[in-house]
């Protein structure tokens, strides 16, 4: 008999399933770190428009497309509005920046694929190249995957950076799982 080693089959069983979860648990932790917590982020110097995508004035992302526009990256903003509770959003949509065309939209569905289809759209109507999207952080992967099926241009994703608690963090990495799952198994684009 082996020393440290469970004696019943059943113990046995039982000690191999959790090593599995364990495994299972890890393999799942250090993808949602990556890719939801630290994702692959861009730093264009020019882009066609750039493209707040929903709530714009969550985690400061209506502020990081004007950093944005600030820095002369474009001169088109697009505003995904999706709630009647974003009042910079459509004072800005209402009331442009000097020299910026703004172009406000409700996706239809209303859902980052609707986003991407909608932005499909405008760019084959204004004949855009390339993009800009500006999301929340933990956003940023799994919309880089979905509009990469809709729109052929080049594409940055830009985080908006905000700090948040670590309950909001665990919602996201739970949440972001099941949406990138959802979005793998869509079709669409």
């Amino acid at each position: 008999m082996r020393v440290g080693w469970p004696a019943t089959r059943g113990k046995r069983i039982l000690a191999i399933s959790g090593i599995c979860l364990l495994v299972l648990f890890l393999t799942w932790f250090v993808f949602a770190w990556r890719v939801v917590g630290h994702p692959k982020v861009d730093h264009p110097t020019h882009a066609d428009a750039v493209v707040i995508l929903g709530s714009p004035e969550n985690n400061d992302r209506i502020e990081a497309a004007e950093s944005l526009l600030a820095d002369h990256v474009s001169n088109q903003l697009v505003i995904s509005l999706n709630s009647p509770n974003q009042r910079h959003a459509y004072r800005t949509c209402q009331h442009p920046p000097a020299g910026v065309t703004v172009t406000c939209f409700q996706p239809n569905p209303s859902t980052t694929q609707g986003e991407a289809e909608e932005i499909r759209r405008l760019a084959a109507q204004h004949g855009w190249k390339s993009v800009a999207v500006v999301t929340s952080t933990f956003h940023v992967s799994r919309a880089r995957y979905i509009f990469s099926r809709c729109f052929n241009g080049k594409l940055y994703m830009i985080p908006a950076r905000v700090g948040i608690g670590w309950i909001t963090w665990t919602y996201q990495y739970l949440y972001q799982t099941g949406a990138y799952i959802k979005a793998v198994l869509q079709s669409g684009c």
